[in-house]
């Protein structure tokens, strides 16, 4: 970004960057990557849909207020106005906790970026290529705001990023499909500062409002942009301002993330999918307890003691309060718990979506007694990166190991027969095979489809 445009306000560069993605000019693996994002997120949802208690609620809760629309909630169906499919479609990506991350921004792009992008796409009826472009645009915003917000600060002050920075990549992917001016954009980015809303409080009691917060991001971007191009005016300089963001959301905050210290890279590039349906600073560890069951045949009985070393941020997340993570009560709760996925993957040799029916399992609460959670300067010396240290002592087996990142990051990448595989399994719930098979082809082809309906007439009930 040129210096006469940073001198027109952060704000509008950061629009004038966003709408100038153009799906000609993007890397074949940055195509690719945007496309592997749509299928790892619409199988979510289509379990979701069937099996994840505020999915139900919410869907309830859309249908009470007479939403009748056009645009399509995932295994639901073209009912929903385009601000309620995004509403419904957001939450059901992010319910499971199986969606997309990104190690340094500490977010989850996928959720509300392609929950507003699919919705503002059926309704436009827009080529492919477009909603590509909306995607990695949406993704670069959210990721940079992220940054931009100090993710430890963001997260110290009690905000959860995927919603507060979703928001403004949410609304950039609507933006490019919708072809509007940096104007609109940047008004549409005044008017989501009023609305960018997200806390972590949803994490001490196992409260539904992660996903739902997600929603609203994804429903706030449709209806801000909107409001938008119907002339409302939001304030200027809603990143940079006197009350902006940054000021406003973060005690740590850098305006220079959103651009001038930005490589050019797209953030889809550095997106990571996941191979297991919880917190992500917990996969790392994950990874390590499953190749030391898998290589030594663990028999979960011989397990001594388990330590368990995640960085500052993981730890918050995932194992304090002690006596509440040893104890989660609800499926939220056992998400964010490191002495659950721990248990889980020693006894069940991995983590994975129905596991998490199975809390109450004796050999659960056994070994849930033999692991302990705890800091090491090791591991925080490696953050930003989602490290973790496990040392396992099982009988004659003495393993301590410690890992730089978890799979599924761009050096150790879920690839497309991975990815299909997760999908598959996750969708199967509501999708015969051969319907299966045809969403995955028009995915595949997505950038080169005239009209996005055509995929999305294959993700009704």
């Amino acid at each position: 970004m040129t210096g006469s445009a940073l001198a027109r306000g952060v704000t509008a560069a950061v629009a004038e960057r966003a709408l100038a993605v153009d799906a000609a000019a993007l890397a074949t693996p940055t195509t690719e990557h945007a496309k592997q994002a749509v299928l790892d997120l619409l199988g979510s949802a289509v379990r979701a849909r069937f099996e994840a208690p505020t999915s139900a609620a919410v869907h309830q809760a859309l249908t009470s207020l007479g939403s009748a629309g056009a645009c399509t909630a995932v295994g639901y169906g073209a009912l929903f106005s385009p601000q309620y499919a995004a509403l419904l479609n957001a939450c059901n990506f992010h319910v499971l906790d199986f969606d997309d991350t990104h190690e340094r921004s500490s977010l989850h792009p996928g959720a509300p970026v392609v929950g507003a992008a699919l919705a503002a796409a059926e309704r436009l009826g827009a080529g492919g290529a477009r909603l590509v472009a909306a995607i990695v645009a949406g993704y670069d915003v959210a990721v940079r705001v992220g940054l931009a917000l100090d993710p430890a600060a963001h997260y110290a002050r009690g905000f959860h990023p995927t919603a507060t920075a979703g928001v403004f990549g949410a609304t950039a992917a609507v933006a490019v499909l919708n072809g509007d001016s940096p104007e609109t954009l940047a008004s549409a980015f005044g008017i989501n500062l009023s609305q960018a809303a997200g806390s972590l409080q949803f994490s001490v009691d196992g409260a539904a409002t992660k996903p739902v917060q997600v929603g609203f991001a994804a429903h706030n971007a449709v209806l801000a942009r909107e409001l938008a191009a119907a002339g409302v005016r939001g304030p200027g300089a809603a990143f940079e301002g006197r009350s902006g963001l940054l000021h406003a959301y973060s005690d740590g905050a850098d305006a220079a993330e959103l651009l001038e210290r930005w490589d050019g890279v797209h953030e889809i590039d550095r997106t990571a999918f996941k191979p297991y349906p919880c917190c992500r600073y917990m996969h790392a560890a994950i990874d390590q307890l499953a190749a030391i069951v898998r290589e030594h045949r663990l028999d979960p009985a011989r397990v001594e003691r388990v330590r368990v070393s995640l960085p500052a941020a993981g730890m918050r997340l995932c194992a304090y309060p002690e006596e509440r993570k040893r104890r989660p009560e609800t499926v939220v709760d056992a998400q964010f718990s490191m002495y659950y996925t721990a248990a889980a993957t020693i006894a069940w040799g991995s983590v994975r979506w129905d596991d998490f029916a199975r809390r109450d399992a004796p050999e659960i609460a056994a070994l849930i007694e033999r692991i302990f959670v705890d800091e090491d300067p090791a591991v925080e010396a490696l953050v930003p990166s989602m490290a973790a240290l496990v040392v396992v002592d099982a009988g004659d087996v003495h393993e301590r190991r410690i890992a730089p990142s978890p799979r599924g990051e761009p050096e150790s990448p879920l690839e497309w027969p991975e990815l299909i595989e997760k999908f598959d399994r996750l969708a199967g719930i509501g999708y015969r095979p051969e319907r299966r098979a045809r969403i995955v082809g028009l995915v595949r082809m997505l950038d080169e489809l005239d009209d996005v309906r055509v995929l999305t007439a294959e993700l009704g009930g």
